[in-house]
């Protein structure tokens, strides 16, 4: 089916309850591409993308986000957070249904990670209703302040506050400036927005998202759409050795406490490791050396871990066989160690019953609905915690993502409204 004339189409077979002839849907797509092309361009700093929570550059994309809001019918106003909601139509205390994503991105993105399934919810609220009119729930779309965890060092910090989640420790998190999260709320802008708190009394219905899948199994397999299973378990560890300086041409080898090579010693054990145990992936990348001179003995070595599994017990093996490991490279060459873990989230799942809704649309689409893990984290990990959530992965050009190559088509953009779309139906009467 071409998504831009809906040959083909579910409603000519009789098989949604709208009229899906009346949305051109790859115009609708070639308008989000156009969105997207005007949000990359908002950045911190010339060159690659760059958009770090509280900064100018996310507040004038979220300027932006709010205009588009409002365009299709939507009510923008900011929370306590900094979090962007446009608000739907409502009557009283309907249950309200949730699409959302995150605005902020990696030093260095792409702009389809995060903005494109913001978009996506946008364009699906303004179709719906001119298509049905009246929903029997309210339909609001988030635009999450930070998801990406690159300023702080922890993610999901948007969608954990919307969901009363944050603790106080959290707001003493720092990023590389020494500035805190705190501080760097309190100097954000927000001055002049509408502001709009959730009532207390008001039911979530449940969260959905579109993103990019950020992986090649959708383009391996061939097609445009999956829906992910859930949400891997996730562990963040930040290591330190410590050892001796020196000049570098004095110090023999044998005499040697190389704080580098004991970490380099540590590095090749955690790809060792990881390929041990099938399912996970485990990505050393950050790596700082003090003092950094050419000619002097590295004294000291900080450096990240990320670990991720879909099984908690396997993540909990792997993690404690590196530090085991740390500690006893420490002890062959007198280094000390320190470690501190800096995140732990478990596993997620989507939602089955939401599962099976988002995959009957998919297959009408596409033919079928491959389910898939999601290795990244995501918003809708903190939503499934609490209320019903689904995740729909988009296809992005050789599954590249945090990179300014990150590419979706337009036709798989229109695919993706046109589910989007398709599921938020389905729970019409």
């Amino acid at each position: 089916m071409d998504p831009g004339t809906g040959k083909g189409s579910p409603s000519e077979e009789g098989e949604t309850s709208l009229n899906a002839t009346r949305v051109d849907w790859l115009r609708e797509a070639e308008r989000i591409g156009r969105r997207l092309d005007l949000l990359g361009a908002i950045s911190e700093g010339e060159g690659a993308l760059n958009r770090p929570p509280f900064t100018r550059s996310l507040c004038r994309a979220m300027e932006e986000t709010a205009r588009w809001m409002e365009e299709a019918g939507l009510r923008p106003a900011v929370d306590a957070f900094g979090n962007l909601r446009g608000w739907g139509v409502r009557e009283n205390q309907e249950p309200v249904l949730l699409i959302g994503s995150h605005l902020d991105t990696v030093p260095g993105g792409g702009r389809f990670d995060g903005a494109l399934g913001i978009l996506l919810g946008i364009s699906a609220a303004e179709i719906l209703q001119d298509r049905a009119g009246s929903l029997p729930f309210a339909l609001d779309i988030l635009a999450f302040q930070e998801e990406e965890g690159a300023r702080f060092r922890s993610g999901c910090l948007g969608s954990r506050a919307f969901l009363g989640l944050l603790e106080e420790k959290d707001w003493n998190l720092e990023d590389s400036s020494g500035i805190s999260l705190r501080e760097a709320h309190d100097s954000f802008s927000i001055q002049g927005w509408p502001r709009m708190e959730p009532d207390p009394r008001e039911k979530l219905l449940g969260y959905c998202e579109a993103h990019i899948e950020q992986g090649p199994q959708l383009e391996a397999l061939g097609v445009p759409l999956g829906v992910a299973l859930g949400i891997v378990a996730q562990e963040r560890l930040l290591l330190s050795f410590l050892g001796e300086g020196g000049h570098a041409g004095c110090v023999p080898m044998s005499a040697r406490r190389d704080a580098l090579c004991a970490a380099a010693a540590f590095v090749a054990f955690v790809e060792e490791a990881s390929r041990r145990e099938p399912g996970a992936v485990a990505t050393v990348g950050e790596l700082h050396c003090l003092p950094g001179a050419v000619n002097v003995i590295p004294k000291r070595v900080d450096l990240s871990v990320d670990l991720r599994h879909p099984e908690e017990a396997a993540l909990d093996r792997l993690s404690q066989a590196l530090l085991e490991r740390a500690e006893e490279i420490g002890r062959d060459r007198g280094i000390e160690v320190g470690w501190r873990r800096t995140q732990r989230l478990p596993p997620v799942r989507s939602d089955p019953d939401w599962q099976d809704r988002l995959s009957s649309v998919i297959t009408t689409i596409q033919g079928k609905a491959p389910r898939l893990w999601s290795g990244a984290g995501h918003d809708a990990g903190v939503f499934g915690r609490l209320v019903p959530m689904v995740l729909l992965f988009v296809r992005c050009r050789g599954g590249v993502s945090h990179d300014p190559a990150e590419l979706v088509s337009p036709s798989d953009t229109a695919r993706a409204l046109e589910a989007l779309v398709g599921f938020v139906e389905g729970f019409l009467p």
